[in-house]
């Protein structure tokens, strides 16, 4: 059978995509080798009673047109947008509430605002055709992008620049590289204020798993078809208006456009022969650089932790963050290796959502930046895996002393946990460094969504728009499909 398109990959971009096509009538069909949707938006029980998110504690937003068109809150996602954070040393704190009227908050509500339009210039069907779509509401942002500048700039001085108060400013940085690597004395540090973080980022309500659960119900009711645990091996061109999608069973699915939520370097380097793509393609897939740096560990507790008052058991609190850290944490990354000064995030999810734990009992989460995918020295061994568990709960007893006491059961994620869960390169879940060279139009093409493949768009997280909105990257490839379908017709 043959399909108007095909989507490789059932997460969130997916999803979206596909809910989308077939609502304006495109026969469409989703293809996924897990044996469920949702791909990072995961929550799995990793101790018996105790759930949470395993890849990422926040989101970016959906943008709300997005989240209208599919009706994603009468679907049962309820995304609640996180307003404060906390930072604690041995002899202070610090706190950023974005709805004050602090330098540092005015900052963030700025970088997040640059953000959205970053989103609507991405959403714009490009120069193929001038159509616009009832999911997208026609804003137009032309010119230069609105957030080279922020690109351009070294991230601690554009802090410095806003902000007097230096303990607000290690704060700030803390907020924007949690659980990635990055140096904020390096020009165009300052692209990672527009990743999710405060301001810009949220969570789900019962766990990421509820989004995909209502994305799921939105590409079902549309008519969207989803076919579960069959895996993408190849893409061949079989006719001047087809390609085809061979699956690792030996069967396949003709389209007119198929839309990759790959990575870039996963879409090209492993689903097409080496003999299709045009050299330059192959060597610029093969230059674009990811940046995997994140390692999660997940805690069952008995009890919530004590010494902590119920507003501090509801934001996320950074560790003693420290500018000068965060740089000797990157030069460690890169060669391998990682820094005793390697930033720490600790939340407790269940204060927030009582339904993640049993009664009376927590769940905790530390999330570590800086964390090789590879180390130059050898594998994540269990020792090694034990290491990240003990310098998370040393982080979490330098803020609630005791809680140690208190873990009933644990797991440690490392970037290669999800490289191998989710299929991203290095385990990168931004889709490709935060850098000036691969943001905005130069994510990784200037035409993106499309690419030099007739008939197949990028929909995921190397696109253009995917680290500026959950959703996003998935709704502007099914624009640019619709649109080129309405071009062709």
């Amino acid at each position: 059978m043959g399909y108007d398109a095909a989507i490789i990959g059932a997460g969130a971009e997916g999803l979206a995509a596909a809910a989308l096509l077939a609502r304006f009538g495109a026969r469409t069909i989703v293809i996924e080798r897990a044996d469920r949707a949702g791909g990072r938006l995961a929550t799995h029980e990793f101790h018996p009673g105790f759930r949470a998110s395993p890849y990422a504690e926040e989101l970016p937003p959906i943008p709300a047109h997005i989240h209208w068109a599919l009706d994603l809150s009468r679907r049962g996602a309820i995304f609640m947008p996180l307003h404060r954070s906390l930072a604690i040393w041995p002899d202070g704190t610090s706190e950023i509430d974005l709805r004050s009227d602090a330098p540092s908050a005015r900052l963030l509500r700025h970088c997040a605002d640059a953000a959205a339009l970053g989103v609507a210039r991405a959403m714009e069907p490009k120069r193929r055709s001038p159509l616009r779509f009832a999911f997208y509401p026609g804003r137009s942002s032309s010119g230069t992008w609105p957030q080279v500048q922020l690109a351009t700039q070294r991230l601690a001085d554009l802090i410095e620049q806003s902000v007097d108060n230096p303990r607000d400013a290690a704060h700030l940085a803390a907020i924007v590289l949690a659980g990635r690597a990055g140096d904020p004395f390096r020009e165009g540090g300052a692209a990672h204020l527009l990743a999710p973080g405060l301001g810009s980022g949220g969570i789900v309500l019962g766990g990421h798993a509820r989004l995909a659960e209502a994305l799921l119900d939105a590409a079902k009711t549309f008519g969207a078809e989803i076919a579960l645990g069959l895996e993408a091996s190849e893409i061949r061109r079989v006719s001047r208006n087809n390609l085809q999608i061979v699956l690792a069973d030996g069967s396949a699915h003709e389209a007119r456009a198929v839309i990759s939520t790959l990575d870039v370097k996963q879409t090209f380097l492993s689903l097409f022969p080496w003999n299709m793509l045009p050299r330059p393609l192959i060597e610029s897939a093969g230059r674009f650089r990811f940046a995997g740096a994140m390692a999660r560990v997940l805690f069952a507790l008995a009890r919530q932790p004590e010494h902590a008052t119920p507003e501090t058991l509801r934001v996320p609190v950074h560790v003693q963050p420290d500018m000068v850290g965060f740089a000797a944490a990157h030069a460690a990354w890169r060669a391998g290796s990682m820094s005793a000064r390697a930033q720490a995030v600790l939340r407790v999810p269940s204060a927030l959502d009582p339904s993640l734990a049993p009664p009376g009992a927590a769940v905790m989460t530390v999330t570590l930046g800086s964390v090789p995918f590879r180390l130059f020295d050898g594998a994540w061994t269990h020792e090694r895996r034990a290491g990240l568990r003990g310098r998370a709960l040393n982080a979490a007893e330098s803020v609630w002393p005791g809680v140690s006491a208190t873990v009933l059961g644990q797991e440690v994620i490392v970037p290669g946990d999800i490289e191998e869960a989710l299929g991203v390169s290095e385990g990168d879940l931004d889709g490709g460094e935060i850098a000036p060279d691969q943001l905005f139009e130069l994510r990784p093409w200037p035409e993106c969504p499309r690419t030099p493949i007739e008939g197949l768009y990028l929909g995921g997280r190397s696109a253009s728009a995917s680290v500026l909105g959950t959703c996003a990257a998935g709704a502007a490839a099914a624009q640019c499909v619709l649109a080129d379908f309405r071009r062709l017709a």
